[in-house]
């Protein structure tokens, strides 16, 4: 088999964490092979415009690509790291290696799970939310997302430590002692405020609390790490193709669980969650994005041991714009791995289309 073209098309989608009636942009990613098997992937753009990503993949990648074996995906990988410059390269990197991944589940009739190694057919999730303006509106979504099935929530508050120990506390009395509660407090805090906010969460039962500080301060991580009992998760926010950019984290146990994500690539996530393995540390999958990338991340929760959690977005009907398959959650609140072939998932080809503003 041998990859004959690499076709991009840039869209616009509505921004779930922007103002209201704010958009974006992402690119659906098409790999076409001489044997008419192709892979799709919907990227999103990494923080610039969906045209400077697919410039990246068609100007850059797609000569390289032209003429290789799908399946040599180590040494694609290799050869495409190494010119990684940028979060946005970040993003092409990813959009290629889970298109060639999910190019070899359709040519063997496997979910790519299945690939991995296949540890798992379900797995219980996580419901991760938006931030609201009242702490009303966290007690009364969390009792909504309860009702669903959901046994586990993340928190992303607006706001200071302060606010977000009062959102904690209020989402806390409203589902009780018995739901996994996590927050992400997406590196806005100091050193100070961080051990203040951890302690509140230690009282408050929290299952683990994420990125409190920037993931370049290492000492500050391994301080909180020592002071506080409740675990603390890093490195999503460290835009890397690199699994040895990891390694200071893991190996001196900076932190106690690990987060990336297949946004970078299934084969960086899958490498990274070994690495984690090895050293008896957790590996949670960082999920956010389209149901293109939540599939994607799905196949890495189902093929490794060492996570608890799917992180599944809520509310859905933001996330699953031109998506014909997307992840549910089942009455117990698990989510089960795809059973189709390749990434699993089935585009819009006509919402997709509706949507292009570029095609290369």
């Amino acid at each position: 088999m041998e990859i004959t073209d690499v076709k991009v098309t840039v869209i616009e989608v509505e921004s779930p964490m922007g103002a209201q009636g704010s958009m974006a942009q992402a690119c659906f990613v098409q790999v076409c092979t001489d044997e008419g098997i192709e892979g799709n992937y919907l990227a999103a753009s990494g923080g610039s415009s969906g045209r400077g990503l697919a410039d990246i993949i068609v100007g850059v990648h797609k000569p390289m690509l032209v003429g290789q074996d799908p399946f040599d995906r180590e040494s694609i990988w290799d050869s495409v790291v190494n010119r990684h410059t940028a979060q946005v390269s970040m993003n092409a990197l990813g959009a290629i290696d889970v298109a060639l991944w999910d190019i070899a589940g359709k040519a063997t009739g496997l979910p790519i799970y299945k690939l991995l190694g296949g540890y798992r057919n379900k797995i219980r999730a996580y419901a991760s939310t938006l931030p609201f303006d009242t702490l009303q509106g966290y007690s009364d979504y969390a009792k909504e997302l309860v009702s669903k099935g959901y046994t586990a929530i993340k928190l992303h508050p607006r706001g200071g430590a302060k606010e977000h120990i009062e959102a904690c506390r209020v989402t806390r009395e409203a589902v009780g002692g018995e739901i996994d509660l996590m927050l992400d407090s997406m590196c806005r805090y100091d050193r100070r405020e961080a051990l203040m906010v951890g302690r509140e969460l230690e009282k408050l039962h929290f299952y683990w609390y994420e990125e409190p500080l920037w993931n370049s301060d290492l000492e500050g991580n391994r301080e909180l790490s020592q002071l506080l009992d409740i675990p603390i998760a890093a490195t999503e926010a460290m835009y890397t193709t690199k699994p040895a950019h990891f390694t200071p984290y893991i190996a001196n146990h900076i932190v106690d669980i690990i987060r990336a994500d297949a946004q970078r690539g299934i084969t960086l996530a899958k490498k990274v969650a070994d690495m984690c393995d090895a050293f008896g540390m957790k590996f949670e999958p960082h999920s956010w994005g389209n149901a293109a990338c939540q599939f994607a991340n799905l196949h890495v929760a189902g093929a490794i041991r060492n996570c608890d959690f799917f992180e599944k977005m809520e509310p859905g009907e933001l996330y699953d714009v031109c998506a014909k398959d997307t992840v549910k959650i089942d009455k117990e609140g698990f989510v089960h791995l795809p059973t189709k072939p390749g990434l699993g998932i089935e585009l819009d080809l006509d919402e997709i289309e509706k949507r292009t503003i570029l095609t290369m």
